[in-house]
């Protein structure tokens, strides 16, 4: 009887060594970089006053404001279209949900243009390149 109790413990004490190494982290690498190119339409040069600000942001947050996860602001970028490479910080999970990508251009101490569309980022296309048009506001 004392051996059968004996065998039972060290039982459960091999079982919970184990747990001892079980990863609680959620999946995937929650350290992003977003890339692409925001187009004015024709390819045009800007003012030098000009700068473009891509913006990662969280509209999941119910009855908050958006969260920014990640921004880039570009100064003087010279002509359209103007490279972009945001990086930011969200879960996998996070991403199932989605997230959007906002676009600022402003020049003569105003912004003159913007997107219009959502351009969502989801887990399957955060690696894709993204193109985003801006309209005249």
């Amino acid at each position: 009887m004392k051996i059968a109790r004996l065998l039972i413990a060290l039982a459960a004490l091999g079982g919970l060594a184990g747990c001892g190494q079980m990863d609680f982290t959620p999946e995937g690498n929650p350290s992003r970089v977003l890339g692409g190119e925001v187009s004015i339409g024709e390819a045009a040069s800007l003012p030098a006053d000009t700068t473009v600000t891509v913006r990662v942001i969280d509209t999941n947050t119910q009855g908050m404001p958006p969260r920014v996860l990640g921004a880039q602001t570009i100064t003087n970028p010279g002509v359209s279209p103007v490279a972009f490479h945001v990086e930011f910080q969200a879960e996998d999970d996070l991403l199932r949900l989605g997230l959007n990508i906002e676009v600022r251009v402003s020049y003569g101490g105003k912004v003159q243009y913007f997107n219009r569309n959502h351009y969502a980022v989801t887990l399957g296309n955060v690696s894709d390149t993204h193109r985003i048009s801006v309209d005249r506001s």
